[in-house]
């Protein structure tokens, strides 16, 4: 991007989050300030590589964690397609693993959905000036410092954050476009990493480390959030 034609300029703008709260949220925020239009807001980050090589966007927002394809690999097919496109992700926690896939794939920004919009909006006016914000896991962000965590595969992430979420082999598989038999071999690559024996320790290990929501937070199936609650009772027992 040129920093020198920053000012007057009117930024177009990408959002690609699976909660539709977020995507409303950030829309409205966005074009209050009349500096950004936001031309599309998506729910799956499958789309935006395809979305983005139509709309041209200066600035795609994309959530770290979304289901199907790996958020990383989408933005670097949009990388790939349009150099100037300032990828800007966003995450409930910070995590020296996906801070560093962001900086590798080239992004602008690493922010949290946890910062203040007048900080995200801060953030944006660097990134279009020609800044790079990638945020350090070390100020003060939730963070999860294990050693072991942090050597994870983008892919072992997303089947960490589903096992929290009490889903199956098979509806893992279908979420992530993966035979169930792929999925297996992820499971048990992040047993072999983290040193954990079943699927529960693995959910709770999750949830300690602040890598997945607590299981009473809304948006789960209510099929998952069952089976969730009836583990979380047997445990305490």
């Amino acid at each position: 991007m040129d920093a020198g034609a920053h000012r007057g300029r009117v930024w177009k703008v990408l959002i690609v989050d699976d909660e539709a709260l977020v995507r409303d949220a950030l829309c409205a925020m966005l074009e209050s300030t009349g500096c950004y239009r936001v031309v599309g807001s998506l729910a799956r980050a499958d789309e935006a590589p395809q979305v983005a090589r139509s709309l041209s966007p200066d600035v795609v927002l994309m959530d770290v964690e979304m289901p199907g394809r790996s958020p990383f690999d989408s933005a670097r097919a949009i990388r790939a397609r349009n150099e100037d496109a300032q990828i800007v992700f966003l995450g409930a926690h910070v995590h020296r693993r996906f801070v560093r896939e962001a900086a590798d794939i080239g992004a602008a920004a690493y922010l949290t959905k946890s910062d203040s919009g007048s900080a995200i909006l801060a953030a944006l006016e660097r990134v279009v000036s020609g800044e790079r914000v990638l945020s350090s896991p070390d100020e003060g962000a939730e963070c999860a410092s294990d050693d072991a965590v942090d050597r994870l595969t983008a892919r072992e992430f997303e089947v960490l954050k589903y096992i929290s979420h009490g889903l199956s082999t098979r509806e893992m598989a279908e979420l992530m476009f993966l035979s169930p038999r792929t999925v297996e071999r992820h499971v048990e690559r992040l047993m072999g990493r983290l040193g954990i024996r079943d699927r529960l320790r693995l959910a709770l290990f999750a949830f300690a480390h602040g890598l997945a929501p607590s299981p009473t937070v809304g948006g789960l199936s209510n099929p998952a959030r069952e089976r969730l609650e009836a583990d979380a009772v047997s445990v305490g027992e």
